[in-house]
């Protein structure tokens, strides 16, 4: 359990959170794909979440909050997740070949020019983003959940 925090010192620091959380997750995945599920799920899904917390900070002013730390901990492993398995480099996506992952891309030790047109796909990392997209979503919307206000 958490230490008790303002509700309004929460909102914005969940602000600041969601631009950080854009800002890496764009500079990571710079890829139509990637972008695509940014800026049409994540997004909105930002939106939610931080109208969610403002209505909550106007509802109980005056009052305190306190969150769960478990589930704050899965988001940040998914979140950790997404980033590693994001789409870094589509070389060959419009002809129908998947997107190489970050940890892919970057951790292979071999250079990008050579590593497009010899490596292997790792089809289970590229197919875990929209998975782990979802599981994050989740993780976030109960953690917002499990939010108790306290006097």
């Amino acid at each position: 359990m958490s230490q008790v925090v303002s509700i309004w010192k929460f909102t914005k620091f969940f602000a600041l959170y969601v631009i950080v959380s854009l800002g890496i997750y764009f500079l990571t995945s710079f890829t139509i794909p990637a972008w695509l599920l940014y800026l049409f799920i994540l997004v909105p899904f930002y939106i939610i979440c931080l109208l969610y917390l403002i209505n909550l900070s106007l509802k109980y002013r005056q009052k305190m909050l306190r969150y769960r730390r478990l589930p704050l901990y899965l988001s940040f492993l998914f979140q950790f997740l997404i980033i590693l398995t994001s789409p870094t480099n589509c070389y060959g996506w419009k002809q129908g070949q998947a997107c190489y992952s970050f940890i892919q891309t970057h951790f292979s030790g071999s250079n990008l020019t050579s590593f497009q047109s010899t490596s292997p796909h790792w089809s289970v990392v590229e197919n875990m983003f929209p998975v782990v997209s979802f599981l994050y979503i989740i993780s976030v919307a109960v953690f917002l959940k499990k939010i108790w206000i306290q006097n």
